[in-house]
């Protein structure tokens, strides 16, 4: 198996826009996004796989809430008394609700690097992307990944290449681990 975990400070730059491919959608990355599509340029760099390989990501549960939490003040301003989902999502700019849609990050991985092999998103479960990569329908390596985005805007991100035989007595297997501790525990 071979693996990369990065973490980027609550401020600290992180310098994906002059590798993209696709640059109209930066506009929709997050900082999850944008470490992660860096940290899998440099990795699949790297390490080259076909367009076909199996590609199984988690997304950590965001902890920067500032965008909702700035939409919801604007909200209560607008003079409502009882809550409407409807009118909440009404006053979300489009570009905050693509940032926080759990594909996004799997997306741009996919559409930066040309893969188009099954995939599927995990919501922030190491047990759940190890189970997801150990069922693949493939004896080849598949490709793992994992981001977390903390308060603070400060973000993990994980990637490996693993055959799913590798993965069948890891310690996470059936845990509550957030997925970036799989990517932590490779260092």
């Amino acid at each position: 198996m071979k693996a990369v975990y990065r973490s980027f400070g609550a401020y600290e730059e992180i310098p994906v826009l002059p590798l993209l491919k696709k640059r109209k959608l930066f506009k929709y990355y997050n900082r999850e996004s944008m470490a992660a599509v860096l940290v899998a340029d440099g990795f699949l760099k790297a390490n080259p796989v076909p367009g076909d390989t199996a590609f199984f990501y988690a997304s950590a549960e965001v902890e920067n809430y500032s965008v909702f939490r700035d939409i919801y003040d604007r909200y209560l301003q607008s003079g409502m008394e009882e809550f409407d989902a409807a009118g909440y999502i009404a006053m979300t700019p489009p570009q905050s609700q693509f940032k926080m849609m759990r594909n996004m990050v799997s997306c741009f991985i996919s559409i930066e690097n040309e893969l188009r092999g099954d995939n599927n998103i995990i919501v922030d479960s190491a047990s759940a992307l190890l189970y997801s990569a150990i069922t693949a329908r493939t004896e080849s390596e598949v490709l793992l990944g994992a981001g977390f985005l903390h308060y603070d805007g400060s973000v993990e991100s994980g990637f490996a290449l693993a055959r799913p035989d590798e993965l069948l007595h890891n310690p996470l297997l059936g845990t509550d681990a957030p997925a970036i501790e799989f990517f932590r525990k490779c260092q």
